[in-house]
């Protein structure tokens, strides 16, 4: 017998290691913001940050708050930064 898969069947796995993959690379992105803030800002400032990225998807988005962490003078700056965002 020959293994004959619908072309669905066949990109449904590879579809969903992608979504996996994203989702993984968001996730370790948002840790590293976390622990940038905690080294820049301290543990409070990074663990807001934190529970406010919980749920941002958009790279770019993540990108310019990377950027803020550098570039901010203080912890309340960069939160300020990070909700400007929020829908």
């Amino acid at each position: 017998m020959s293994d004959q898969r619908s072309p669905r069947w066949s990109r449904q796995p590879a579809n969903g290691r992608q979504r996996g993959v994203a989702e993984g690379r968001r996730q370790g992105q948002r840790e590293l913001l976390r622990r940038l803030a905690e080294a820049r800002f301290g543990p409070r400032t990074a663990d807001r940050l934190f529970a406010a990225l919980r749920r941002e998807d958009d790279p770019l988005r993540l990108d310019a708050i990377a950027l803020a962490v550098v570039r901010c003078e203080t912890g309340d700056e960069l939160l300020r930064q990070a909700h400007a965002g929020d829908h």
